[in-house]
């Protein structure tokens, strides 16, 4: 089921790959990847909401195990740093989803990933 789901979430990732959707692009969106950006600025204003982080920080890691020739999508940012940029593309664009975000986030850092283990050791 796991590896589905991340699959599922890749697929509709990955650029210029074939997306892992339905035949007309659509996929189910779980959790907090349904919201807006709009209650996402609301909730980390009014209760700094652990579950975003959480979200965005499976989200990516699903996208670092599936995706080819990445290790972390997130080159050298640290969470605050991707917490950030999530703020700003969030707050200049409220009606998109917070999976959109991911999706823009993803795409933008693609050249810039990091692609493999530093130093090239094994985990």
């Amino acid at each position: 089921m796991r590896l589905s789901i991340t699959l599922l979430i890749v697929g509709a990732c990955l650029t210029g790959a074939v997306q892992a959707a339905d035949g007309a692009g659509n996929y189910a969106i779980w959790g907090k990847g349904r919201k807006s950006c709009f209650r996402y600025l609301q909730d980390r204003e009014q209760v700094q909401d652990a579950s975003y982080k959480d979200h965005i920080m499976g989200y990516l890691t699903a996208y670092n195990a599936m995706a080819p020739e990445t290790y972390s999508i997130t080159g050298n940012m640290k969470l605050d740093e991707v917490m950030t940029w999530m703020d700003d593309y969030c707050d200049a664009k409220k009606m998109q989803s917070i999976d959109h975000a991911l999706l823009e986030f993803i795409e933008s850092k693609y050249t810039s990933r990091q692609r493999a283990l530093p130093g090239g050791g094994i985990r």
